[in-house]
């Protein structure tokens, strides 16, 4: 083991002065979950908007939509309400970027609404805004629905009575039903939000897809060292080959846990990103690098020089990061796609991260550690297999 440790030692301080290593390693993930970070960071905000509305009405039903659903959602600080006395003033207002959408009443809405002719709303929207103009749509889609199950409720029971729907009696039954609270309520229960923010989702799938890659340098040097003569004299001398191997992945793990480290803690102080629990995340970043160290060792086991263990290692690392939601979650992609992550480990290591991120502890973080483990337990003692051949052939 003292001849492992040596060698490590040795390699660890050639990669110091490894520039590539470095950049590879610890800059290129940080750069890169920077700028995921800045150009997604605002999607972490909470919604708001600005809208405009414009009463030219008056009537019961105009009153009732500024009243309800508009006041409700002013009121819970979704949205910021400004006022107009003429449609002209809110149309104005959406062009000159003042509110994102405007809604506007027209005059005779309450009237011919109430008399079962139907009325229009107009909705005068920000085309860069299309949130904010999809949520006011929904909600004036969601009001209208309403009225028609009010005019439903009225016209049923009119021909139930057998009497014939005059404009006068509509319009009072119309009132009297709005009035009712309703016979039925739905709750709605919202899961617990285990999504990282972007910031720290960014940073943990750049520091997994680039932990493959400094994973492999300790792996590769193999080759790099038969081509110098080094690892020619080094198995002559009296040290096991399986001396020379375990350097090799000590190398690596120390690497893939250096990456891990230096951007998780640079994206918590410089990007705000938020990861939790710290023992969560030690065992996460120890089992993720098992696993690199593991997959490297197996894909540099099937080549012979070291320009094809790096484009094996390329490709192999990239593909399992795409899989694996490194460039966009899984999950949102088609149902296929979802299926296919479970191979990968960037997919386990970034729902363990989803899991602590959001208050989640080990024990939440169990399945993804011991998955990742059992990934570079299978995969390292298949590239052990090999390992044999790779050092001494």
């Amino acid at each position: 083991m003292r001849a492992a440790i040596d060698i490590a030692l040795k390699d660890l301080r050639q990669k110091i002065r490894d520039r590539s290593a470095l950049l590879i390693s610890v800059v290129a993930p940080f750069a890169l979950a920077a700028l995921f970070s800045l150009i997604l960071g605002g999607l972490d905000d909470d919604f708001h908007a600005t809208w405009g509305y414009a009463d030219l009405d008056g009537g019961e039903i105009a009153v009732a939509l500024d009243a309800g659903p508009i006041s409700a959602l002013e009121t819970e600080g979704v949205v910021d309400v400004e006022r107009y006395a003429s449609a002209e003033d809110a149309r104005a207002a959406v062009e000159a970027g003042e509110v994102e959408a405007a809604i506007i009443v027209p005059d005779g809405f309450t009237a011919a609404a109430m008399s079962g002719g139907g009325g229009a709303v107009e909705l005068v929207l920000d085309p860069d805004a299309v949130i904010s103009g999809q949520v006011a749509r929904s909600v004036l889609a969601g009001f209208a629905s309403e009225i028609d199950a009010v005019q439903l409720s009225v016209a049923t029971a009119l021909i139930a009575g057998g009497q014939l729907p005059t404009p006068e009696l509509t319009a009072e039954l119309a009132e009297r039903a709005a009035a009712m609270a309703s016979s039925i309520t739905i709750a709605e229960l919202a899961a617990a939000d285990r999504q990282a923010g972007y910031a720290t989702y960014y940073a943990a799938a750049m520091a997994i897809l680039f932990v493959f890659l400094a994973a492999q340098f300790g792996i590769v040097s193999l080759h790099a060292e038969r081509r110098s003569g080094t690892l020619a004299r080094m198995v002559a001398a009296p040290i096991h080959w399986w001396s020379i191997l375990a350097g090799k992945l000590i190398v690596s793990l120390v690497l893939a846990l250096v990456s891990l480290t230096v951007i998780i803690a640079g994206t918590a102080l410089l990007l705000g990103a938020q990861w939790g629990d710290p023992v969560a995340i030690v065992a996460l970043m120890l089992s993720a690098a098992l696993a690199a160290t593991g997959i490297s060792l197996l894909t540099v086991a099937f080549t012979r020089n070291e320009e094809q263990a790096g484009s094996a290692i390329a490709i192999v690392s990239l593909t399992l990061a795409v899989i694996g939601g490194s460039f966009f979650p899984a999950n949102q992609g088609p149902e296929l796609l979802s299926q296919l992550s479970l191979i990968a480990p960037h997919a386990w290591f970034l729902e363990g991260i989803n899991d602590v991120s959001t208050g989640g502890d080990l024990v939440s973080a169990a399945t993804p550690v011991l998955v990742l483990t059992l990934i570079g337990l299978v995969t390292g003692g298949l590239g052990l297999a090999r390992g044999k051949r790779l050092v001494l052939r």
